[in-house]
């Protein structure tokens, strides 16, 4: 390809600014049209409607919407009656305390031991948190409902933690001679 030289001179560089009158007279018209969905005309109720030559609807049709029936404007007999009778305030079902379904001990039992609220309470109090308000009453209620089921099964731990403190003590001999009170011997007191 020949290389082609530069020139000080050259072509437009864009569009040549025509004068308002040249620039009128080349521009395209819009197509004009009728406006779609404009509506009717504005106090076209209260305006004159021309005359149709063939109508529809009642001659004298009132171009205002909504109901025509005629409102009396005295109570009538009837609810005159309504109106006097004293309304009925009582219930027409009766409200009964819901029946508990009592569960067997052991069922209990295990339903207590599995409820997650409670072990996370005593993962708490374990821990050495203070509870208050309802987290302490739920927990003092369960607590207390799993000691007399217990107690009701005879899984009591204290008679067995009592079995294991007397066979730690015989083992160990100076918990025994420490209980004991030499004074009352040796004094005679």
């Amino acid at each position: 390809m020949t290389r082609i030289k530069k020139s000080r001179t050259s072509g437009q560089i864009g569009n040549r600014h025509k004068p308002a009158a040249e620039a009128r007279q080349t521009r395209e018209r819009p197509v004009e049209t009728k406006k779609k969905g404009a509506g009717l005309k504005s106090g076209s109720r209260n305006a004159p409607q021309p005359e149709k030559s063939q109508q529809s609807g009642p001659a004298n049709k009132d171009p205002r919407h909504g109901s025509k029936k005629p409102i009396e404007l005295h109570v009538n007999e009837a609810e005159q009656k309504l109106l006097q009778q004293t309304p009925d305030f009582k219930p027409k079902a009766q409200l009964a305390k819901v029946k508990v379904i009592a569960l067997p001990p052991e069922q209990e039992l295990a339903a207590l031991e599995q409820d997650e609220k409670l072990l996370d309470l005593v993962e708490r109090v374990e821990n050495g948190e203070i509870l208050t308000g309802k987290d302490a009453k739920y927990f003092n209620a369960k607590t207390a409902r799993h000691a007399e089921l217990l107690t009701l099964l005879g899984l009591d731990e204290d008679e067995e933690s009592d079995e294991t403190d007397t066979a730690e003590e015989d083992a160990d001999p100076l918990a025994e001679f420490e209980r004991t009170d030499w004074r009352k011997d040796l004094l005679g007191e």
